[in-house]
């Protein structure tokens, strides 16, 4: 019986729900305040409904390998004495669980050592929740509870961020942290992936065990000092083969002489930190760019007593294989090809990396809600050199309408000829389609603006500055039906993905000239082509395609290109 706020509730608890479990519902408003620096208003479920659901049934069993058979499987307990592996033994207990069981809850006390028998345990994070007015200090809002969330449903994993796996025989999760203190908490949420046999040690009765013999502490002692060097050398032979070329093209390592931990410029009064930062997908006109302007900050950074930036180049594109090479830096610098979905995450936080900087506008390939679980900071260029974008939108009309690039090629071979097949149409008096009128799209109008053609937009956000040059905001349907030139400069998000596509080809203006600077997903290619045969489209001016990643900023002149839709 539990008592109490809770009230009295008759529960009959498996053997290996100790006091604990219920000393820890005290910590409920906890977990907000020591994690997330604020109080959760959110009174716990009873416990009779959180052990006993059906998804949480659980069947205590003592079948098949005995306690010391499975410590014998583990790396960390096989070596120790067989005294250390019977005291252990005594104290453990085998659960048979469900599919979907959580075993620890996301910030909250692991108490419980587990190893695994039989079965698939995964780590799973909560996307953190958005601040009111970005104030988290007074946002008593209640946090969602992975209580809440069912596990053994697919929509689980829409809920939640998946950290990793962890299977196979004596597989053990929970000991650093009943190592460290009673109610350390819980990184990530714990659950049965699977059906699963997994042998639990309350962390009381694990400790008060290295507690009563000095030897048994001493050995426990030389497994984590074991296991430590294993990882330490591992990881400095990461960062070692990243320095040294395991990440082709990198420039030499530590380049302003700093030391290996990038602390060694020493003021009077402080210790200036040094900020390292792995560039990916880096190709000449990069290094061209960044190395005076990483120098010329470090110069400010010098005399003012700010960090310093050591900035490392690689050829290669993030992926999950090429991760690894962040090993010992504080960021990195994305493009638009690299990957930065949740399996790359992943390994970027274990390596240490805090911080993505994406060198572009777009951040589709980031995945925004594995980063908010990982605690990264993401940071983008909203508006980069917008002038540029828009004037090159205008070069590429020209190009399709004036046929500038058929003449091109017709007058290098000596073709001075005239014919239909070179008319293109004025833009004067032409209804133009700007579809996205943030910065970009502002300064494109204006461009047009100056041809004397009548501007429409579409925007879920209407942009006064754009009203004032004369632009009329219409609905999507209607800046298909009524445009001679429609103009793409939209973020690619969910909502645009594909925005031309085969459903919208008959609601286009015959022979419309479409031209995307902007992200190649807004076009779905297919649909595109089909256009182009038979008409609809009258001609399209890109920059950017939607599967362009294996192929573009890259020389593929003497290889074979397999995607029929780019050739």
């Amino acid at each position: 019986e539990v008592g109490g706020r809770f009230g009295f509730t008759a529960l009959t608890l498996p053997r290996y729900y100790s006091v604990h479990d219920m000393q820890s519902h005290s910590l409920w408003e906890q977990r907000d305040s020591r994690r997330l620096g604020r109080h959760c208003s959110e009174e716990p479920p009873p416990l009779s409904t959180r052990f006993t659901s059906k998804r949480d049934k659980m069947i205590v069993k003592s079948k098949g390998m005995t306690p010391t058979d499975i410590l014998r499987h583990t790396s960390w307990f096989s070596n120790v004495s067989d005294e250390l592996k019977e005291a252990i033994a005594s104290k453990m207990t085998l659960a048979e669980v469900e599919e979907g069981h959580v075993f620890v809850q996301e910030d909250f006390p692991i108490n419980h050592l587990m190893i695994i028998e039989q079965g698939t345990l995964t780590r799973s994070k909560m996307e953190p929740d958005e601040p009111i007015n970005g104030d988290v200090a007074t946002d008593h809002r209640p946090m969602k509870s992975f209580f809440d969330i069912n596990f053994s449903s697919p929509e689980a994993l829409e809920e939640s961020i998946v950290v990793d796996e962890i299977e196979g025989l004596g597989r053990v999760s929970g000991l650093l942290h009943i190592l460290v203190e009673y109610d350390s908490l819980s990184f990530a949420t714990v659950w049965a992936k699977t059906p699963a046999r997994v042998w639990l040690t309350p962390a009381d009765e694990f400790k008060a065990i290295l507690a009563s013999k000095a030897a048994f502490a001493l050995e426990m002692m030389g497994v984590l000092a074991m296991s430590m060097r294993v990882g330490s050398k591992s990881l400095r032979g990461l960062i070692k083969n990243a320095s040294a070329g395991g990440a082709a093209g990198t420039a030499p390592a530590y380049p302003h002489g700093g030391d290996e931990l990038g602390t060694t410029d020493h003021g009077d009064e402080s210790v200036k930190r040094t900020i390292r930062c792995l560039c990916y997908d880096s190709t000449s006109w990069v290094t061209d760019s960044f190395k005076p302007a990483v120098k010329a900050y470090n110069d400010r950074a010098s005399e003012d007593n700010a960090p310093s930036i050591i900035m490392e180049y690689t050829a290669d594109r993030l992926s999950e294989r090429s991760a690894t090479y962040a090993a010992g830096y504080d960021a990195v610098c994305l493009f638009v090809n690299d990957t930065a979905d949740c399996d790359v995450l992943r390994i970027l936080s274990l390596v240490g990396v805090k911080m993505i900087a994406m060198r572009c506008a777009g951040f589709d390939r980031v995945d925004t809600r594995a980063a908010k679980a990982y605690g990264f900071t993401v940071a983008r260029v909203p508006a980069y050199s917008p002038y540029a974008v828009a004037e090159h939108a205008i070069s590429l009309l020209m190009t399709v309408n004036r046929k500038i690039s058929i003449a091109s090629t017709r007058v290098k071979m000596a073709n001075f000829t005239l014919d239909t097949g070179l008319l293109g149409m004025d833009i004067h008096g032409k209804n133009v389609g700007v579809m996205g009128t943030g910065k970009i799209g502002q300064i494109l109008c204006n461009i047009l603006n100056g041809f004397g053609c009548n501007l429409l937009c579409y925007d879920v956000f209407e942009n006064d500055e754009v009203k004032k040059l004369g632009a009329t905001y219409v609905s999507k349907e209607e800046i298909f039906e009524k445009s001679d030139v429609l103009f793409l400069m939209m973020p690619l998000l969910p909502q645009t993905k594909h925005t031309i596509n085969r459903d919208v080809l008959p609601k286009l203006k015959k022979g419309v000239i479409i031209i995307n600077t902007a992200r190649g997903g807004l076009i779905d290619t297919e649909a595109l082509l089909s256009g182009l045969q038979t008409g609809i489209i009258g001609g399209c001016g890109l920059d950017v395609y939607e599967k362009e990643q294996q192929y573009f900023f890259q020389d593929w002149s003497a290889k074979n290109i397999e995607d029929s839709d780019l050739t």
